[in-house]
């Protein structure tokens, strides 16, 4: 496939996908919009301000929309669709760094969380690479093979062959299809090991970094690096994950894998979720399945979901999917009861509640990784079918605010709905404040109406500015404890070069001088001072002799 056509690929992440929608709601509701626009319009002919209230127009909306959505959801839209490739070292060091193999719940939990219609695989990598969960479309199917071989993640590896596993995980890399968004998860505990030898495995690392990487970045595949215990080179992947506009992430022990993996889960593909308040969260008619992910404090897992109605789901008693660790509890339930829910939970220090729902907004994030001081803007677009919806009176019936959580802990909020009008093309273009701040951003996008409620989280990291150059007059003082030591060192060493030198040319001159004296008294003959040559006398010559 072309690489221009590729790296000009917009990314998009995606609320949980939308049913599809019939065309007679697309049409009523058009209608209906037009005629509440029409009796407004009267209303102020006539001087009255009374117009159709505006929780009316959302109840009415809402109804038609539950009255003809079917009842699976549909992968289909204008947003790209995520594909994921995750990448897990089973090298022998993995025995130390993760002893309880942690890494197999954590990808049970990846499992699980991937949207219905994405992509993915995994592959495991020691010395070489196999394919553990092939790469295809994530279904019913794909999950049940996915939870099958989940076991088989081991130790049994004696290399790190991450080119290997790079090269592995976009197999496909000049034919991918461009309807989705390709992204790469490598986990490891180690650095590039292929061979024996220093410099192969020193060359292996830089030709990615060279090579591999900048082609990666480019073609819009970002790599996100996971560094399990302080053996990993984060150098390296760190690097690699800049290089590819990708986020690195640092494991100081395996219990905070399944953290970290939900965490490029929702770099990878999003999932919409509902806000919990302490323990209760609120789930509206349109939602057609929730999954209910609770991290764990400490070795209490007790726990339980209370319905509306006061239906009780626990693991040991019948309703919904449950999946228990030592660390998170997992369950899904299928066509929830609208209404006020309750978790029981002493233990739960996260609770995050998932939903597949009739409603769906799209984003166009930006990416990853960003430099510190660049202007971007996010694409907003609340959608009907897989269009962005653009009637004015609809779009107003929604409240759109994007939360922006700074290093710092200081927080900016954009009201989009009340800060920009209704755009013609159903698109809101939102301004994100320019970052002068490195460090890790968190997004939050904010949907509400009435009951309806539904955030999408985003993660943003910021990288310094380069450091630039200057023309400076005077010297600075240097920082002691960075160069004095240093700094006495070389002139110690340069002085004992200069001392070395000096003595050795010593040396050689005077034996140069013992040489030529040497040689001046064996031509002097009998030491008196003359001088003489093979017919030639000095001697003879002050005597007036003739010279022979």
């Amino acid at each position: 496939m072309d690489r221009k056509r590729l790296s000009m690929r917009s990314s998009h992440c995606r609320f949980p996908v939308l049913s599809p929608w019939a065309l007679q709601c697309s049409c009523v509701c058009s209608l209906f919009a037009r005629i509440d626009t029409r009796q407004r319009r009267a209303m102020r002919l006539r001087g009255s301000k009374r117009a159709l209230p505006k929780h009316i127009l959302i109840a009415l909306y809402t109804s038609l929309v539950l009255l003809v959505a079917p009842v699976h959801g549909d992968t289909g839209g204008a947003g790209l669709k995520p594909d994921l490739r995750l990448l897990i070292d089973i090298s022998g060091s993995m025995k130390t760094s993760d002893p309880d193999n942690l890494r197999a719940p954590a990808m049970e939990m990846l499992v699980r969380l991937l949207p219905d219609g994405a992509r993915a695989g995994v592959w495991l990598f020691g010395e070489d690479v196999k394919i553990l969960v092939p790469h295809g479309e994530v279904n019913a199917q794909w999950r049940a093979q996915a939870r099958d071989v989940i076991g088989l993640i081991d130790n049994s590896g004696q290399r790190t062959n991450i080119p290997a596993a790079l090269a592995a995980a976009t197999y496909d890399f000049e034919r991918m299809d461009p309807g989705y968004r390709t992204s790469i998860v490598l986990l490891t505990d180690g650095k590039v090991d292929i061979a024996e030898s220093p410099m192969r495995n020193a060359s292996a690392a830089r030709e990615i970094l060279n090579e591999r990487a900048p082609a990666l970045g480019a073609t819009g595949i970002p790599v996100h690096t996971i560094a399990l215990s302080e053996e990993a080179d984060w150098k390296f992947l760190r690097s690699l994950a800049l290089a590819t506009s990708g986020i690195a992430e640092q494991a100081a022990t395996a219990d905070a894998l399944s953290g970290i993996f939900l965490q490029s889960l929702e770099l990878v593909a999003p999932v919409a979720r509902v806000p919990v308040a302490g323990q209760s969260f609120t789930i509206d008619a349109s939602v057609e399945e929730l999954t209910t992910l609770v991290f764990f404090s400490g070795r209490n897992q007790s726990i339980a979901l209370i319905s509306p109605s006061g239906r009780q789901y626990n693991p040991q008693g019948s309703g919904g999917d449950w999946f228990l660790s030592e660390q998170f509890a997992l369950v899904t339930i299928p066509a929830p009861e609208p209404g006020a829910w309750r978790l029981e939970a002493p233990g739960a220090k996260q609770v995050r509640v998932t939903v597949i729902s009739n409603l769906q907004i799209e984003v166009d994030p930006l990416p990853a990784s960003i430099a510190a001081g660049r202007q971007a803007e996010l694409g907003l677009r609340i959608t009907e079918q897989g269009k962005a919806i653009t009637d004015p009176a609809v779009l107003t019936a929604f409240e759109l605010v994007v939360d922006i959580l700074a290093p710092d802990g200081s927080r900016e909020i954009i009201p989009v709905s009340a800060r920009y009008e209704a755009p013609l093309d159903g698109e809101y273009r939102v301004s994100v404040p320019v970052f002068e701040q490195a460090g890790r951003y968190e997004f939050m996008v904010r949907l509400n109406a009435q009951t309806l409620q539904r955030e999408l989280p985003l993660h943003v990291e910021v990288m310094p500015k380069p450091e630039q150059a200057t023309l400076v007059t005077r010297g600075d003082e240097l920082p002691e404890d960075e160069y004095t030591a240093p700094l006495a060192a070389v002139g110690a060493a340069v002085c004992a070069a200069g001392l070395l030198v000096w003595y050795i040319l010593r040396r050689r001159k005077k034996r140069k001088l013992e040489i030529w004296e040497r040689r001046a008294k064996q031509a002097s003959g009998d030491g008196t001072g003359q001088f003489s040559m093979s017919g030639i006398s000095a001697a003879k010559e002050e005597a007036g002799q003739p010279l022979d």
